[in-house]
């Protein structure tokens, strides 16, 4: 209705500086000609004697079409053919008549406006002897013709402007219906998903570019927020599930260790596994603090150079001891001077999950691989290969979510993990602007690789360099 009525204004605007240009081009025209008529009469009254004047003016009146008048200086009508004009517009003839005595000029005037059939457009000279007025010639020229063309003008244009503005607001009516669509769309889906109906998605189909992206925009955050809310679901369920069991076993020993008394021996002992029980879940609790950390975005890391060859030496050192008591062999080919900006002890954290991991599953008498090189001039690439079981395909995909176990692929030589470890792993390698994968086939073990960014040049550089100058300087080189 809004866009109508400015549309109506503009028209009305138009009719109106129309109608103001129209009137003007054609007083003008028709004034042109009256002037041109009242100096011709002008010119014969003043070179005529005052006796003549009468055959004068009848013989003009004969020739020229309208009324014409000749009133004298004290306001004798000396002359009148057709229509009186004095009089026929109110005060304006008098006006007139004023302004060409007192002024001694051409003066003009309309009776009406050009839309009445009755206007006339009147001019006023002033007849002079010896220099001074004597008398006023009145012309009157009828503009019912021209009245009538305005007439019709203005109502082919007012139907125009009624059939124009009828097509633009109908028009406009579709294009906006077609165009709000998709926001009602958004809008009832929005609703929906508020609602609890998570599975809701926009199928507008849209050819406007923005309402397409929008519409994109929103499915995915639609999707993300489905898939939040099933992983807080199954989230809460897994946490659940994995407290349970360690605080029904709390549980289950201390009602036994009640039931009647016992020996201080007995009560350190059962004191010692309930303790174990209780690191279990704080292990736990810590791992689920870690990733709800990691989750808002709030996980704390020291961004500081990381000497990455370094300290996987120390993390396979470390293991050493632990894969030879399951005559495991680990293999370490580290290249030297590969350097990282993150936390040193979240990296350690991650490739010794990692080593563990590999440990957890790796037969014995079997070699365990860990391997780091530079790839592709800016990453550091870490590789854990173990010989174990593998992992199936279909389940790769599923191995960093929380509480996930390949429990059927893969056998534990101790403990039960709570199936944090490799989420907390992905996280932190997210955070450091690095990514992790697996690799595996069953029967043929597994590969987790850690793709990092270096901090510095690339190191097979520097090494490259120290073997060329080594053999500039070598003579037997």
């Amino acid at each position: 209705m809004m866009f109508v009525a400015i549309e109506f204004g503009i028209l009305m605007l138009a009719a109106i500086l129309l109608y103001g240009a129209l009137t003007h081009r054609v007083n003008q025209d028709v004034d042109d000609q009256l002037m041109q008529e009242a100096q011709w009469i002008g010119n014969r009254l003043e070179h005529a004697p005052f006796y003549a004047w009468s055959s004068e003016m009848s013989a003009f009146a004969q020739r020229f079409s309208g009324p014409a008048e000749l009133v004298s200086i004290n306001g004798v009508l000396l002359f009148s053919a057709g229509q009186t004009l004095i009089g026929h517009g109110g005060n304006k003839v008098s006006q007139v008549l004023k302004r060409a005595f007192g002024r001694e000029s051409v003066a003009f005037v309309s009776t009406k406006s050009l839309l009445q059939k009755s206007n006339y457009r009147i001019i006023a000279r002033p007849i002079r002897l010896g220099g001074e007025v004597v008398a006023v010639v009145l012309l009157g020229k009828s503009t019912s013709d021209i009245s009538a063309i305005f007439r019709l003008l203005f109502i082919i244009g007012g139907l125009l402007g009624l059939l124009m503005m009828s097509l633009s607001a109908a028009a406009g009516y579709f294009m906006a219906k077609k165009a709000l669509d998709p926001i009602q769309e958004i809008t009832s889906t929005a609703r929906a998903v508020a609602a609890g109906d998570l599975s809701r998605r926009l199928e507008s189909k849209s050819q406007d570019k923005e309402l397409r992206i929008l519409v994109n925009v929103l499915n995915k955050m639609f999707a993300d927020l489905e898939a939040s809310f099933r992983a807080q679901r199954r989230f809460t369920a897994d946490a659940s599930h994995e407290l349970r069991l360690p605080l029904t076993i709390l549980k289950g020993e201390i009602e036994v260790a009640l039931r009647h008394p016992r020996s201080r021996e007995e009560y350190e002992h059962i004191l010692r596994q309930q303790l174990e029980t209780v690191e279990r879940m704080q292990r736990i609790v810590n791992d689920l603090l870690t990733l709800a950390r990691a989750d808002a975005g709030q996980l704390d890391l020291v961004q500081e150079p990381v000497d990455l060859s370094l300290l996987l030496r120390e993390v396979g050192q470390q293991h050493l001891i632990l894969f030879a008591s399951q005559h495991i062999t680990l293999d370490m080919d580290i290249t030297d001077g590969m350097e990282v900006i993150g936390d040193g002890a979240h990296l350690e954290r991650v490739f010794m999950n990692l080593l563990n991991n590999a440990y957890k599953y790796a037969p014995e008498h079997s070699t365990v691989r860990l391997r780091a090189q530079v790839a592709d001039e800016q990453w550091a690439s870490v590789s854990i290969s173990d010989e174990g079981p593998g992992i199936p395909p279909e389940k790769q995909p599923l191995l960093f979510d929380r509480f996930y176990r390949a429990d059927d692929a893969r056998c534990r030589k101790q403990g039960d993990g709570a199936g944090l470890g490799l989420s907390i792993c992905k996280r932190i390698v997210d955070a450091h602007g690095g990514h992790i994968e697996v690799h595996s086939e069953p029967g043929h073990g597994a590969t987790f690789i850690v793709r990092l960014p270096l901090a510095g040049p690339d190191p097979s550089h520097s090494q490259r360099l120290h073997r060329v100058l080594d053999a500039r300087w070598d003579p037997y080189a």
